[in-house]
């Protein structure tokens, strides 16, 4: 009889295990990346990537602990250069579009002037199967701005990883 209530505890404390275990969920953190060949690695571990053109350079870094996305644009042209801080957007999914605001008004980019921009981006899950799903995402950043009188919009395409802490 004590063998047999031995195997019945155990298999009780393996289910409370078990069931303990599964109420804890694993945490994720996440990274960001962009996916143009242009695109180059930060200067440091946990910098911005950039990217640029002839007429702008950008670094972006998606800080989602933060819930906040760094954009740090430089004005490469001869011109002053406008961006419309207040329709800049980040589409999820080709789908869901987010607007982004910077946390002060940034104003109109002199040449060869660089501006930093922190802007409010949306939520991401932390744990579970949702914030599994988001690897492999692509995201799009879009910046509309007026360069050499030209109404055109900056497109930076972003793809989610994922890793459990």
């Amino acid at each position: 009889m004590t063998q047999e209530f031995g195997m019945k505890a155990t298999a009780a404390l393996g289910l409370v295990a078990l069931l303990a275990s599964a109420g804890c969920a694993v945490p994720y953190a996440y990274d960001f990346h962009l996916t143009a060949p242009s695109a180059r690695a930060p200067a440091s571990p946990g910098g911005a990537e950039t990217t640029e053109d002839a007429d702008l350079r950008a670094e972006i870094f998606v800080d989602v602990a933060a819930g906040a996305l760094s954009l740090k644009l430089t004005n490469k042209t001869d011109q002053v250069l406008q961006i419309d801080w207040a329709a800049i957007t980040l589409t999820r999914d080709r789908a869901s579009v987010t607007g982004l605001r910077p946390d002060v008004d940034l104003g109109w980019l002199q040449p060869g002037a660089t501006v930093a921009a922190r802007l409010v981006v949306i939520a991401l899950p932390h744990s579970g199967p949702e914030a599994v799903a988001y690897e492999g995402r692509r995201f799009q950043l879009n910046v509309p701005a007026v360069v050499r009188r030209q109404s055109t919009v900056y497109h930076y395409a972003l793809t989610a990883h994922v890793r459990a802490l």
